[in-house]
Formats: C-alpha cells, structure tokens, sequence
C-alpha cells in the first residue's frame, strides 16, 4: 500500500531564509519528560506502528511520558491493535480515544492479525471512549503551557478538539484549552515548500480548520523528511513476540518503510539536534483541497522541518528505537 507515495506532488527546492533551531520540543532543562499525546491513523500505514515503538522506548528512557493516545481513523482493528502495542510495552493503561463521528474509513491491513495474536483489552473501537473526551480529560489535568501534540495522521481529531465545548473537564472551550494546556504541536503532514499530502488531502476540510485555528506553535514535518528515511528491517532481530515486529511482517514481510511518522514522534520529543534545522517565522498556506505552500508572510508560528543529517544516520537511530525491547518496570 503506498498511501503516501501515490498522491503528493512536491517542490523540493528550499526557499531562501534563516534555519532556527526551535526549542520549545525539546525536554526541559531540568530533565523532566515531555508530556506528549499522540494521534494517530494507526493501521492505514505501518510507520504509525513503528512510532509506536519509538515512543515506547523513549518513554523507557525518561524522555516522554505519554499521556494518551487518539485515532483519527475509522477501523474496528486500530484500537485493539493500538492496545495490543502498548501493553506490550508494559503501558496498557495509556488512555485510547477513538473517533465516534464522521472521518476517512481506512483498510487495516495488520491490525486483525496484531489484535488476534497479543492481549490486549479493547475488543473493537466501540469500547474506546470518544478521543475528543479522552484529550478533554487529559489535557485539563496538566500544567499550562506543558503539552506536545504529535499527529501522524489526518487532523479529524484536532480539527474536533477546537470546536469542543465546556463540559465536565474543563470549562474552557477547545480552543481555550488548547491554548491554555498546549504547549507546541508536532504536525506529520505537507510537503515543503508545496505539496499535496495524504494527511492533509484525505480531509482536507478538517486539515485547513485545524491548521487555521490551532493557537499554538505547529511545525511540520513534510512528506520529503521521512521518505528516505527507510527503517523496518532491522525488526527481524527482535523476538517473535513483538507485536511491532508482527505487524510488519504482515504489511510488508518484514521489509523496510519510509519513516514519515516515527521523524515527527522523534522531533517532537527530542527537537532539532543534529538531524534537523527548522525553517521558521511564516506562515503553512493550506488550501481548501489539502495542498500547502510556504509564505515567509503572515508569521502565524509555523515552521517545517529541514534535512540536516543524512537519511541512512537518522534511520540507524530510529531503528535503534524500533528495535529497543519493553522495561519489565514500565508504567
């Protein structure tokens, strides 16, 4: 399945200007873990599983703390595959949000095989409560200014999330909320300077909306960063129980994959570094059919990601992630 490959088009020359390093996704000085949630299209590719990985094991590292995890997809098999995963991961009481109303049906490919093979507790999404009402209940209860959103799939879910009302949780609307708990949001989606990618196109209608209204920070890490960045293979080394490892087998017999998702994950815990500059102060330009191109101006705090580090060196570090076994002592 090439969900990515066959729909974008982009320009890769990069436009004139200065390359800031951003440092509001990067941990605190003092060590603390990032507070990060993450949504998802799990099971429409299988870099979405691969992510999963890597936050797990960055979590294991005291880097992340993962704070919920939403579908922006319409699958019975994500949420059971996505529990499947974290409990793997000694994480199985990470709240799951599903996505109750209208959104983009999708085929999951490994994700019947990944919930039949592995316990886990979801039976279907019916049993995950509505991901607006999950971030809702998360994002009321941290301190302000302290969240990292990370999506890697379509922005159903944020696009939702804004035209929340008050309710139990907060008596913030969703724009209030997020402006209030939200500290930077990490966006897998575009392409940069221009382009028209899967992400953003599939609903495009709650991709402009989400992108227009969001009141905080975005970077984006465009279709061009993670596409040659092939990671997946290495999963052979790992045991046979690794339910990661599985769904790989079962989407692409254990090959490499393009890395759109897990370089998004990896920013946003870890920021710039040595990989990735930033092309700051302007302004994503989404149009109403999902396509992007950068302005210098408005500077509405967008920035996209720019290659620094080769390909094949950000792959080795992302494998390492993929490859890393669960802490029995994870919580």
């Amino acid at each position: 399945m090439q969900r990515r490959r066959s729909t974008l088009c982009l320009t890769l020359s990069l436009v004139a200007g200065t390359m800031l390093v951003w440092p509001a996704a990067a941990p605190a000085a003092d060590k603390e873990p990032v507070r990060l949630i993450f949504d998802t299209d799990l099971c429409s590719d299988v870099d979405d599983a691969g992510t999963v990985a890597l936050l797990h094991a960055l979590a294991d590292q005291g880097e992340v703390e993962l704070l919920a995890m939403g579908l922006s997809v319409k699958s019975q098999w994500s949420a059971p595959c996505l529990d499947a995963l974290n409990t793997y991961y000694n994480r199985p009481d990470i709240p799951i949000g599903a996505l109750k109303g209208p959104g983009i049906d999708d085929v999951c490919t490994y994700g019947e095989k990944v919930a039949a093979e592995f316990p886990h507790d979801l039976k279907s999404a019916d049993d995950a409560p509505d991901v607006v009402e999950v971030y809702r209940s998360v994002l009321a209860k941290q301190p302000d200014k302290s969240v990292v959103f990370v999506s890697v799939g379509f922005l159903t879910n944020l696009a939702n999330l804004l035209e929340s009302k008050a309710d139990s949780h907060s008596p913030l609307n969703g724009v209030e909320l997020v402006r209030q708990k939200v500290r930077s949001w990490v966006c897998m989606g575009g392409g940069f300077p221009s382009g028209r990618e899967y992400n953003f196109h599939k609903d495009a209608k709650s991709a402009e909306h989400a992108v227009k209204n969001w009141p905080t920070p975005i970077v984006f890490s465009g279709f061009e960063i993670g596409e040659s960045v092939q990671t997946g293979a290495g999963l052979k080394s790992t045991p046979a129980s690794n339910p990661v490892r599985r769904a790989y087998e079962v989407y692409n017999g254990l090959n490499n994959r393009s890395s759109w998702d897990q370089t998004a994950a990896l920013f946003a815990v870890r920021g710039p570094t040595d990989m990735w500059d930033l092309r700051e102060h302007g302004d994503i330009g989404l149009a109403a059919d999902g396509s992007n191109a950068w302005h210098d101006q408005p500077d509405r705090g967008h920035s996209f990601l720019v290659r620094k580090m080769s390909s094949d060196k950000v792959a080795e570090r992302i494998e390492q992630l993929m490859e890393q076994l669960p802490k029995a002592t994870a919580k």
